[in-house]
């Protein structure tokens, strides 16, 4: 395994949480390469770790998608092709610009306390680094999807919520607090709040073709994404 001697060893806080923090950032900034095999017993050493602590923390990242557990072989880094971005943010588009759409249709004062809640608490975890941006962000995704009452819909997301873990980690680190990862969002919340449908598909089908675009150059300058890319779309 290559790339994570420059890690810290963890600290006496939630160990396997912060195990799994200290792994996610490197596995999503590329220190640890896509597809790169990791083991218990490497990442307790550079960790100064019991190995089943890290084996707590690399089963959190089963969980998000990020890291995937081959029978008699490991644990492995789960590979993100430009292809699987394509994919990804283009489904991401459809379904939760319906959802976004649908959502501000049907808007009321409980929703949209609701909503902004969603919201507060992904704004707190961008400000304390103890905390999950990942898992914040996407409550809030999954918040919006909820309020659009489509069950049906919900239930086809949430097959991909593993999946979409490592796209929006990636797209989180790319982009940083600093880089407007809160604001974007507010811009997604903002036409639900406001009840204006149009407007809410529209900014996630934006969204998405501008997080496409950054993680494709990120991962393959160069690559010409399949036609049928996410469009803005015509008003």
């Amino acid at each position: 395994m290559s790339g994570i001697a420059d890690l810290e060893p963890a600290t006496k806080q939630s160990l396997d949480r912060v195990a799994a923090n200290r792994l996610r950032d490197a596995l999503v900034s590329g220190r640890i390469a896509a597809g790169s095999r990791l083991t218990e017993i490497s990442l307790a050493e550079q960790f100064a770790l019991s190995r089943g602590t890290i084996r707590a923390a690399l089963q959190r990242l089963v969980s998000e998608g990020l890291v995937v557990q081959r029978p008699y072989a490991g644990w492995e880094v789960t590979t993100l092709a430009p292809h699987d971005v394509w994919e990804l943010g283009t489904l991401r588009a459809s379904l939760e610009g319906l959802a976004g759409r649908l959502a501000a249709d049907r808007i009321d004062d409980a929703g949209r306390a609701t909503l902004l809640k969603s919201f507060r608490a992904m704004e707190d975890a961008a400000r304390d680094e103890s905390q999950d941006l990942l898992t914040a962000d996407l409550a809030l995704h999954r918040t919006i999807v909820s309020l659009s009452g489509n069950e049906r819909l919900a239930h086809h997301y949430d097959l991909i919520a593993n999946q979409l873990r490592l796209y929006i980690a990636s797209s989180n680190h790319l982009v940083g607090v600093e880089g407007g990862i809160i604001e974007r969002h507010y811009e997604l919340i903002k036409p639900i709040l406001n009840g204006d449908g149009d407007a809410a598909e529209q900014a996630f089908r934006d969204l998405f073709r501008r997080a496409n675009r950054e993680l494709v150059e990120f991962l393959a300058p160069g690559y010409q994404q399949p036609m049928g890319t996410v469009h803005a779309s015509k008003k």
